[in-house]
Order: C-alpha cells, then structure tokens, then sequence
C-alpha cells in the first residue's frame, strides 16, 4: 500500500513529532525533580531515623546508669526543703537542706522540729519522709492537717 504525504501534511507531522518531543522532556524533567526530591527526603527522614535512635540508645544507658546509682544507694530518708509551704529541693538529710537554705540566706539555727505541715508562712521548712519496704514507697513523717468534712472541728 502507498500512501501519499503532501509538504503540509509532513510539516504538520514534524511540528507534532517536534512538540511530542519537548513535551517529553518536561515531563521527564518534571519526574527528575519530583524523583530527587523524594530521594532527598528519603535520606533525610532515614538519617534523622538513625540519629533519633542512637539518642534513644544513649538515654536508655543513662536511665540505666541512674537507676543502677539509685538502687546503690539504699536511701531510707529523704527531706523535702520547703519555702514558704511551697517545695523547694529534696535532699538526703536534715543538715543538707538546712546547709541549702543557708546558701539562699535563711538561718539553719532558727529552725525547730515541729509535728505539723508547713505554712505559707513559714519562710524555710523541711519534712522527712522515710522509706517503707512494705509499700515500697516513701512516707511523710507529718501528718498533713486535712479539713473535716461538714465543718466540724
């Protein structure tokens, strides 16, 4: 079979052939952008992965390394120093809290035991809480004051 292709009708097929053409290659430029930019963010979400997790593996040591200190030291008390009925430190002993008030102005030698709560008034106080094995927790040595229900008292 022959066909016959006038000069018009070729021009029309090159023009085509021509604009087929350019647009083929802005489409494939435009998959060569949106190609790299996946493969950018790829590699960078995989490094932040990666650097994420080497974080999470030095904080589990040192969580590690804290919890192994804390169980060495078998603290039976701590004293929680209080300013104005308000917390302020907690320390291993009565003279450690004392000493850090003292380093924030307040006289270690005012001080006196007392059997009661803290006041907002207060300007330092300290409160001992002991460990207790059978609950596994510490415990306050003060009875806190606690209102009575229906306003007697």
């Amino acid at each position: 079979m022959i066909r016959i292709v006038t000069k018009a009708r070729l021009a029309r097929l090159v023009a085509e052939a021509k604009q087929a053409r350019r647009r083929a290659v802005e489409v494939q430029e435009k998959a060569d952008a949106v190609s790299s930019t996946y493969f950018r963010t790829v590699a960078e979400l995989t490094a932040r992965t990666v650097r994420a997790e080497e974080a999470r593996a030095a904080y589990a040591d040192v969580v590690a390394m804290l919890q192994a200190e804390l169980e060495a030291l078998e603290l039976r008390e701590v004293v929680l120093l209080v300013r104005y009925g308000q917390p302020h430190s907690i320390h291993r002993s009565v003279h450690a809290a004392k000493a850090c008030a003292a380093t924030h102005g307040a006289d270690p030698a005012s001080w006196r035991p007392s059997s009661r709560p803290p006041a907002a008034s207060d300007p330092w106080a300290t409160i001992t809480f002991i460990f207790d094995a059978a609950t596994d927790a510490f415990l306050c040595s003060v009875a806190p004051v606690l209102p009575v229900a229906g306003g007697a008292g």
